[in-house]
This record gives structure tokens, C-alpha cells and sequence, in this order.
């Protein structure tokens, strides 16, 4: 066969078995947040609370309503991609390099969340396309043609959600920073020239989501100051000086922040929701970051939140029954009325994902094998195989990162961990097999 045919059907043949939980499931897995995505691609209007991007390339992607499971292929063949172009990186002296991959995406879909998030109808499956092109960009060496389809993947994810811009301004200066810390040595392994030219696209993408940026971070960030405690600390300190309409709920306000945002009942909506609250919300937020004792608060907060996200990783986390009378099941029976019967006897509208109980069990003791494990390969390999080290580095540098933004920024829940986290099996496995055949780079590097 073709060798470039037979990597093809491989990478496609990847894709297919990354939709085991969508195979599973019946159908592929929705989200609330699916509704609104549904309605900006079709309707083409930018939501008030994130870009339209990710409802243009839902609707590109089912073919403009043909299937949506078009879409979640779609999702699934560019996440095939990038593990078999990680994978050329580090195992392209493999001469089975087809079947060790297609090993470890059957082992990734049924031990890790990636075939969960990958089968999902939301944005977050783009958090570690964005990483994966990222690190292929830095570590890696493609041709041309291949580059800069790479970097069009890495510009597609950035702007699919707001929360990715300001994610991979902390991302790339991390790794700059993590680069030039002498005794790693892995200063030659990390190119400075993607980082960069990834650093410029993350500002352009503010393009796509600048305008939802400026209507709702005030809310989101309000939401994470209500969680965290600081708001309630705010206004019962400030409340008696200063007539806020914010003082009328100070102790009533939800513990989470999904519940501040999102609950129909919640004081949010009851002082004006996204345009009311602004002007109030912001001054709030700007005293808090600008008086001492507040700010110290923020950061004490921030390592809390940052610790609570990534201990949450559980998967079916806001994967409920929306049936008839939600607007979920309304725009569904709209837009794809052909795929209404096999939505409504998925698993999931019939409320039968009862097996997730004892999954979510299974995928904590992978984590945690691949933790000790990723940890015996760093002591045994670290410091003959630096560029090995660079991607373990990337990566926890990006799951950690992805906690701080969540936790700190929005709220920790298990959907934004579980996106992510699956990430940390596959560098520990890549890390096995490198530390196993002890594979030496070549001098020059091939092109892939």
C-alpha cells in the first residue's frame, strides 16, 4: 500500500475509534451550551457570551444540517492528527509506528475522557487541539505546507472560546520562561520562532472574540469573585458607605458561579443580567484588584481554585436529559429534524448513563498510574532526552495553566478538568515507549 495512503486511513481510522462514547451514547453527546452554539451558526448572530466561531464550524461541519455527526468527526480526525504527528516526532524510527498508534487511541478512548470530550457538541475539545498544535509547533520540524496548516489549527482553536486568548498569553510566556531556566538544559529543544508567530495569532483572534469578550467578562469575572467568596466580602465591608444595587442580594448570593451566572432566579438576572450589571460589576472587580488586603484574597483564592480544578476531571459532568420543552430539543428538532428520533433515544435523553458512576473510577486510576509512571520516566530519561522533557514540561505547564484560568477566571467543575487531563496518559505513554527502546534523535531531524 501507499505509505502516505496507509497513514491516511490510519489517522482515519483513529478518528473513528475516538467516537466510541458518541457510539455508546447513541448520539453525539449535547451540552446546554450546545443550544446557543446551534443558534449563533445558523442563525449567524455572535452570542452575548462567547465568539460565533464554534457556531460556524458547527454548521460547516454538519454539512449545514445534514448530521452533527459529521461535526464530532470532524473534531475527532483533527485530533487524530495531531497525536499521529506527536507521535512522528518522537517515534519516527518506528517501522510499525501505524499500529503502535492506532494502540494508543484505542487505549486513549476507553481509559481517558478524550473520546467524552471529542464526541461532545462544544468548544472544549479545541483547549487540546490548541496545545497539541502549539507543542508540535515548538518541538517538532514539518515542511512548510504542513506548518502552516498546523498553525491554521492552532488559530481555528484559539478563537473558538474567549477563556484561550488570555490562556496561551500565560502559555507561551510559561514555556519562554521554563526555556531559559539553564539547568533543564532544554533551551535547544524549544523553538522561540513558532512561539512567537503563535503569540501574534492568539492577538488575532481577538478579532473573533474581542466584541463577546467586552459584553460578558464583567459577568464571568463577578461569577468567580460571588465562588470565591470575595464579592460577599466586598460589599459587606463597602455596602454601608456605598449604595450598590449589588447590596440588596449580599446574603443570598449562590455558591458557585454557574449558578450566578446561568440560574434564571439568580441576582444577576434580577439587577439587569449582561448589560445591567456592567458598570456596577466592573467597578467592584477594579477595587478589589486595586485595594491590598482584596488582592491578597484574589491570590489566596486563585491557588485554591487552581488546586480544586485540578482534582476535577470527571466526565457527564452537565450532560443531561434535554427533552421536549427544552430549547436544546426545539433547536435540534429545527435545524437536524431528520435526527430528532435518535437523539431522543440516545442514552443520555433517556437518562441512562448510569455507568458513568464507575468509569469516572477507572479514568481517576489512570491519571493517577500515569502520574507515578510519567514520574519514574523523568528520573530514569530527563537527562539524555531533552526534547522528551520539553513536551512533558509543555504539557503539565498547559493542564496547570487550564486549571488556573478555569478555577480563577470561571469556576472549577469536572467538564473544564476532563477536557484536558487526558493528555497527561498520552505524554506518559509516548514517555514509555521512548524510555523502553531508548530511540536516539537523529542528528537531523526528519521532515514529517
Amino acid at each position: 500500500m501507499n505509505p502516505k495512503l496507509k497513514i491516511s486511513l490510519t489517522i482515519v481510522l483513529g478518528a473513528l475509534l475516538l467516537l466510541l462514547s458518541a457510539y455508546i451514547n447513541g448520539y453525539p453527546i449535547v451540552y446546554s451550551d450546545t443550544s446557543t452554539y446551534l443558534a449563533s451558526g445558523f442563525k449567524l448572530e455572535t452570542p452575548f457570551d462567547r465568539p460565533i466561531t464554534y457556531g460556524l464550524f458547527l454548521r460547516l461541519s454538519s454539512l449545514n444540517g445534514i448530521s452533527l455527526w459529521f461535526t464530532i468527526f470532524s473534531q475527532s480526525l483533527i485530533v487524530s492528527f495531531l497525536i499521529f504527528k506527536l507521535l512522528k516526532i518522537f517515534l519516527s524510527e518506528q517501522s510499525n509506528i501505524c499500529f503502535i498508534f492506532i494502540s494508543i487511541i484505542a487505549f486513549l478512548s476507553l481509559f481517558t475522557s478524550v473520546s467524552w470530550t471529542t464526541s461532545q457538541l462544544i468548544a472544549d475539545i479545541f483547549t487540546p487541539i490548541m496545545l497539541l498544535s502549539l507543542l508540535i509547533l515548538v518541538i517538532g520540524r514539518s515542511k512548510k505546507w504542513m506548518e502552516i496548516l498546523i498553525y491554521f489549527i492552532f488559530l481555528l482553536s484559539t478563537s473558538m472560546h474567549m477563556s484561550h486568548i488570555t490562556f496561551n498569553i500565560l502559555f507561551i510566556l510559561s514555556i519562554l520562561i521554563v526555556r531559559q531556566l539553564k539547568f533543564l538544559g532544554i533551551k535547544e529543544s524549544i523553538k522561540v520562532k513558532p512561539l512567537m508567530i503563535c503569540f501574534c495569532l492568539s492577538l488575532l483572534s481577538i478579532a473573533t472574540a474581542g466584541s463577546a469578550l467586552s459584553k460578558s467578562k464583567h459577568g464571568f469575572l463577578m461569577g468567580a469573585l460571588v465562588e470565591h467568596g470575595i464579592a460577599k466580602a466586598y460589599l459587606d465591608e463597602h455596602c454601608k458607605d456605598i449604595d450598590y444595587n449589588f447590596c440588596a442580594f449580599k446574603d443570598s448570593l449562590p455558591d458557585k458561579a454557574w449558578k450566578f451566572l446561568w440560574n434564571e432566579d439568580s441576582p444577576f438576572y434580577k439587577m439587569g443580567g449582561w448589560k445591567g450589571t456592567k458598570k456596577e460589576f466592573n467597578e467592584i472587580i477594579y477595587k478589589t484588584l486595586t485595594t491590598p488586603k482584596y488582592l491578597i484574597l484574589h491570590i489566596k483564592e486563585s491557588i485554591k481554585a487552581t488546586v480544586d480544578q485540578l482534582s476535577k476531571f470527571e466526565i457527564g459532568d452537565g450532560n443531561g436529559s434535554f427533552l421536549e420543552g427544552t430549547l436544546l430539543h426545539k433547536r435540534i428538532n429545527t435545524y437536524f429534524p431528520h435526527e430528532i428520533l435518535s437523539y431522543e433515544s440516545s442514552r443520555q435523553s433517556k437518562r441512562n448513563l448510569t455507568f458513568i458512576s464507575w468509569y469516572n473510577q477507572v479514568l481517576l486510576f489512570v491519571v493517577l498510574a500515569s502520574i507515578v509512571v510519567l514520574l519514574l520516566v523523568l528520573v530514569k530519561f530527563y537527562r539524555c532526552d531533552k526534547k522528551l522533557l520539553s513536551m512533558i514540561l509543555i504539557v503539565i505547564l498547559g493542564v496547570v495553566i487550564n486549571s488556573w484560568a478555569c478555577g480563577t477566571l470561571a469556576n472549577a467543575i469536572d467538564r473544564l478538568g476532563s477536557k484536558i487531563i487526558w493528555l497527561i496518559p498520552l505524554i506518559t505513554i509516548i514517555g514509555v515507549i521512548r524510555t523502553w527502546n531508548n530511540i536516539p534523535f537523529p542528528t537531523k531531524p526528519k521532515l514529517h
